[in-house]
């Protein structure tokens, strides 16, 4: 299998996640609640941030870390198993995505936890010189990496956190895809991010500043929703595919 087969194995699994989305439009809910979440969240936490000056308290930061985390985690494991549904050509629900959640609630506390202490331990080696510094961000990167492949295994099969971190072996054969995706095709937000701003500030020298940064906010939120609902999907099918091997009808893969 070559290289070339490796590429056009992302750019199908890409397409078919907008192919999902257009399936089903509840598939979109989940990144809004993310993105609502995450404002809500942050703007609370920020407010207790700044009013009580909590800069130096490092439990605070802990738990703020850990329910930011574990809301986000949450909500990304319901989003996995509703594209499964979707996958398996049924019509799915938030309710439904919510109640996989749910069973799956001790899992996803452990594996929230154990992102948080590898989070604590990198930025611990952080302060310890550029090697540390290097070290650390290498160890924050493949933690997100391998964490985007251990979510759907916890959730759309019957393996737990422990067995689904075990299964990480046999992703290595997915690593062109893995790769294509995060070098690539993420890439391409970058590029949305400028033209937004490139359209923004036409509008907003055509009819106002006003009206430029207003649709500059517009634009980035669909890219942010976009970009969430590509990225649980992607990973979702990518597992589904390449590494528990399941056929799908408008995807013909590469596979060796």
């Amino acid at each position: 299998m070559g290289f070339f087969d490796r590429l056009k194995n992302s750019w199908k699994i890409f397409k078919l996640s907008f192919s999902l989305l257009k399936k089903d439009k509840s598939l979109i809910a989940i990144p809004v609640l993310m993105l609502l979440s995450f404002l809500f969240l942050f703007g609370t936490f920020g407010t207790l941030f700044f009013v009580y000056k909590l800069e130096s308290n490092y439990i605070f930061n802990i738990i703020f870390l850990f329910i930011m985390y574990f809301v986000m985690v949450f909500l990304a494991a319901a989003q996995s198993w509703m594209i499964y549904e979707v996958f398996k050509g049924k019509n799915t629900t938030i309710g439904s995505g919510f109640n996989r959640a749910l069973k799956n609630f001790g899992d996803i506390f452990a594996f929230v936890i154990t992102i948080i202490l590898i989070r604590i331990f990198s930025s611990w080696l952080r302060g310890k010189g550029r090697a540390g510094e290097f070290a650390g961000g290498f160890i924050n990167y493949l933690t997100r990496l391998a964490g985007k492949l251990v979510l759907p295994a916890m959730i759309i099969t019957e393996r737990n956190f422990k067995e689904s971190v075990s299964q990480l072996k046999d992703s290595i054969k997915a690593i062109p895809e893995i790769a294509t995706y995060e070098i690539g095709i993420r890439s391409l937000t970058g590029l949305v991010f400028f033209i937004s701003i490139i359209i923004s500030f036409l509008f907003g020298s055509a009819f106002g500043f006003i009206i430029g940064l207003v649709l500059f906010i517009i634009l980035i939120c669909l890219m942010i929703l976009l970009s969430v609902y590509v990225n649980v999907t992607y990973y979702t099918l990518l597992y589904l595919t390449l590494i528990e091997k399941k056929k799908i009808k408008e995807l013909k893969l590469y596979i060796k």
